[in-house]
Formats: structure tokens, sequence, C-alpha cells
């Protein structure tokens, strides 16, 4: 769903909602090749921008916005006909369908003829496996059973090809979560909140005792480092400074070296949200529902508590960590390998925005700082 923002080195200078990145595909690619371009566009702007002092100029994104543009509205109306498939299949008449953008996967709402809200999350061939995605959902399940927590509760899964993509797609349909975007400022009464429910989530992963053919990736170095990935094979190939690529080589062994130290113990190892950014929490009256478990993984659990703290102000953490301790104590490994934890997030950030030719000075900064101690 959501790919997912950093914590902000210095404020943007600039406020614009949802720029897409896109590599255009050659002429005459197949729609395959094409969707698959456009499924690499994620995140906004003001995520990119976090930690510069200076703004993107928007003269240099033109072409790949026209271009990007361009490709979005033929795909977005092929994704359309295939959720108006997904949905009739389960019965359900459309009021209004809206396309909401797209992270790893498209999103689009619909307002059905009786009153009922839905996102539908539309995976397209070549992302998650039918497998993983059965992980994601029974997990949410058992989420919704076992705590108190407002998690989506999937509506419907179903997969489904149209004439337009005939290589289909797997549509979930999830019920909306009610909330507000908490933004880049969240109060504090969120943040203890949003503490409580990282608390709650490992607690139950803790007692989660998954079924057999259960299956999720894993929150590991490969999985920090995009190994194996389109952006490993961009960073490879971009003409970045030496000393960028040293601080990443660094980083990486570094990070590494301590997730190996933490191990797999059950106190500290289980089932993670994995993206637990401000964009992935909904503010509800000061309550933190969490959205988007598409990168939920097997991980540490002290690094997925590093994810959200890396997302709001430094001056906030403590009440971040106060609430996550009013469910449990803090994860094994957090206090004393902090600071290789952050830098394991802002390496994975670096990297997406390297491999996409997008300036990171933020992040960066922060890596070369880690690696000169």
């Amino acid at each position: 769903m959501v790919m997912s923002p950093p914590k902000r080195a210095s404020g943007p200078d600039i406020a614009l909602r949802r720029i897409f990145v896109y590599s255009s595909a050659r002429a005459g690619a197949a729609r395959a090749a094409r969707a698959k371009k456009l499924a690499r566009a994620t995140d906004d702007l003001d995520r990119l921008m976090r930690g510069r002092k200076q703004p993107v100029p928007l003269s240099s994104l033109g072409p790949i916005l026209k271009d990007m543009d361009r490709c979005a509205r033929l795909l977005t109306g092929q994704l359309r006909d295939l959720v108006r498939a997904a949905l009739d299949r389960q019965g359900l008449a459309i009021r209004r369908l809206r396309w909401m953008g797209q992270h790893t996967n498209h999103l689009f709402r619909c307002d059905t003829t009786t009153g009922e809200r839905l996102v539908i999350r539309v995976c397209l061939p070549g992302g998650r496996s039918d497998a993983e995605l059965d992980g994601e959902l029974t997990w949410l399940a058992a989420l919704a059973r076992d705590t108190g927590l407002t998690v989506p509760a999937a509506r419907f899964s179903t997969r489904v090809a149209t004439a337009g993509l005939p290589g289909g797609g797997r549509c979930i349909g999830f019920g909306w979560v009610p909330g507000r975007p908490c933004g880049g400022r969240p109060s504090r009464q969120l943040v203890a909140d949003l503490g409580r429910v990282i608390g709650t989530l490992h607690r139950h992963a803790r007692e989660f005792r998954p079924p057999p053919g259960f299956t999720r990736p894993a929150l590991d170095i490969r999985h920090l480092t995009w190994a194996g990935t389109w952006h490993a094979s961009q960073l490879a190939r971009r003409p970045i400074d030496p000393e960028v690529r040293r601080v990443l080589a660094e980083t990486a062994s570094r990070v590494e070296a301590v997730l190996a130290r933490l191990g797999h113990d059950p106190a500290g190892y289980g089932l993670v949200h994995a993206d637990l950014c401000l964009e992935n929490i909904l503010d509800h009256h000061g309550q933190a529902r969490p959205i988007d478990f598409d990168d939920a993984s097997w991980g540490h659990y002290a690094l997925d508590l590093a994810i959200a703290a890396d997302d709001i102000p430094e001056e906030l953490h403590p009440i971040l960590l106060r609430g996550y301790q009013t469910v449990r104590p803090l994860p094994p490994g957090y206090h004393d390998h902090q600071v290789e934890l952050l830098s394991a997030r802002r390496l994975y950030l670096a990297i997406w925005h390297l491999a996409n030719g997008l300036p990171d000075e933020g992040h960066l900064g922060q890596l070369r700082a880690f690696t000169a101690h």
C-alpha cells in the first residue's frame, strides 16, 4: 500500500502534495512493462523534501511528470475497469470510484450505493505473492480479533482480469478506517498513543501462532539495501559519488552486524508492521490507527520501533517510548543500538531516493555523521 517518510533534519521549504517518480517506458513497450515502470512511483514530495534546505526546482520535474501523467491516465483507466470487475463479482454497486494514488500498489476509494466506503488495493503481477498477501490478511484478522486496535479489515479478496489487463490482478477490499492524516507535527497525545499501539502490535506478535503456510518477507539487511530489486540495479548504474557509495556500504555493514547480534530470539523478533511512518498512521481524535500492512515482515521489534521514532520530532521520542512501555518493556537492544537502528531506516530511504535520481542530502548527512564515529 504505502511506502512509505523519515525524520526531518529540517522542514521542507515548499509544501507540495503527491508527486510521484516515474521512468517512462520505451516507445512501443508492452502494457505490462509500462505498468511495471509506473509501479515504481512512490511517496509524496513532502517526504522527499525532508531534510533539504532548498526546494527541488519544478522545471526539472516537468518532463518526468508529463510522461508520467500520460501513462498514468492510460493505466489508471485500465485499473479502474479491473476494480469495477472485482466489485461486480462481490455484488457491490458503485456510487463513486476514485483513484487515491499509487505506492507499492494502486489504491481506489469506493463509495457504494448502500453507503459503504471501501479502500480497494490493486495488486498487479510481480508484487507480493498470493501466499504473502494471505499472510497479511491472516495477521490483520487476528489483530482485529485479539486486540482492541482499529486496523484495516478485509471485506473481500478476489483475482480478476479484463480485456485491458488480461494478466489481471488481485483486488483486496478493506473497510474504511476513520481518521485524518496526522501530518508532520503530530500531537503529544497521538505520539503517546502511537507508542501504545506499537507495543500492542509487538505483544500480540509475541503470542501469535501462524497457521501452516503462513508467509511474510523478512525485514533484514537485504530489504534495507533493496538487494535484488530494480532500485539496487539503478543504484549500481547511476553516477554516484564514490564517497556516497562508501557511506552506504559502511552503514550497511554496521547495521547488518547489529541485526546479527540481536539474533532471532522470540523476545525481540517476530511479526512487525515494518513501515509505521506517520504517513501510515491516522489520527482519530488523538487515537493512532495504523494502516497499510503491506510491508508486514518478520523482523526485530527494536527496528520496527526505530522506524516509527525516526519519523517523529526528536523531542517527542521520550513520549513515544513511554507510550510503548505502558504495554511492554522496550524491545531488547533498542537502547544499546538506537543509533544503528535509526541509521538502518535512513539507509533504506537514501537508497530509494538515489536509485530514483533524486536528491537526499538530509539522509546522507545523517549517515555521514553516523559513519564518522
